[in-house]
């Protein structure tokens, strides 16, 4: 039988690791609620983004056809663990989007544990450490986005594939998102003479097309940032529940084998004082 003292042991023990499970759930939390209050301004400036670069569409001598005929999948997961089944979901989504298609160009992942988790594919493979909260989004979205828009630059695709993870009404689900070719409609001008630029108009086009596709990566960093830390926090939720009835395991445990301890040492010292009482 384990002794009092060590079932008191086990408890502390317990409700230490306890204390640990809530401060995760408490930070997963205020990382959800800040994201979810930046992606609200994220998706304000992705729809003037979108009518800048339809605009830009506009502008004679500028082109918006692909750039190439392959395609470059950005995969999005968690930078940490206690995720649930977050990156194997995303892992599922890309291995389908690469069973779809004849011409990948490589595949980049974005987060430290969905990168550890990712099969061996017979194509280029990147990874990039993933921020885990809204802070620091803007170092790997610059460098992500480096990354991809030289590629397009130089022609190594012509078709850009998002695939990401996403809260949506409490259920966990995994977004395809195209991103090139860009969906841009070109405007029809009111004026009747093109307006007076300083540059050309294909050099606006680019940097109209950058700055889409850094909004874009923006605004999928952050869900992927959200959907991480809300698997977290309901994983510390489900923790938090399995310790406290552990807890509550132990006491209960815990206040019999005192019970048994302080009875046994009662039995002794009766046995004690009857020996005593013999002589």
């Amino acid at each position: 039988m384990i002794s009092s003292r060590e079932l008191e042991n086990r408890r502390k023990s317990n409700r230490s690791i306890l204390g640990v499970v809530k401060a995760m759930k408490a930070l997963s939390a205020a990382n959800v609620r800040k994201g979810g209050s930046v992606l609200e301004h994220t998706r304000r400036y992705r729809e003037f983004v979108d009518q800048a670069a339809s605009v830009a569409a506009s502008l004679p001598g500028v082109s918006i056809l692909p750039q190439g005929e392959k395609t470059l999948i950005v995969a999005f997961g968690s930078q940490y663990g206690l995720c649930g089944a977050l990156n194997e979901r995303v892992l599922e989504e890309v291995a389908e989007a690469v069973r779809g298609s004849a011409d990948i160009a490589g595949i980049i992942y974005a987060g430290r544990r969905i990168a550890d988790r990712a099969p061996a594919l017979s194509m280029p493979m990147e990874d990039i450490d993933a921020p885990g909260s809204v802070d620091g989004l803007d170092e790997t979205v610059s460098e992500l986005l480096t990354m991809i828009f030289n590629r397009y630059k130089d022609k190594v695709f012509g078709e850009l594939l998002f695939i990401y993870p996403s809260f949506a009404a409490d259920t966990l689900t995994v977004i395809r998102h195209p991103v090139l070719p860009p969906p841009f409609k070109p405007q029809e001008m009111e004026r009747a003479l093109p307006p007076v630029l300083y540059i050309p108009p294909a050099s606006v086009m680019e940097g109209v097309l950058e700055e889409y596709i850094y909004v874009q990566l923006y605004a999928t960093a952050l869900e992927t940032v959200i959907a991480e830390n809300e698997s977290r926090m309901r994983s510390m939720d489900y923790a938090e529940k399995n310790i406290k009835k552990r807890i509550e395991e132990l006491s209960t445990s815990y206040n019999y084998a005192l019970q048994e301890e302080v009875t046994g040492e009662i039995l002794e010292i009766i046995g004690g004082y009857e020996a005593l009482g013999g002589h």
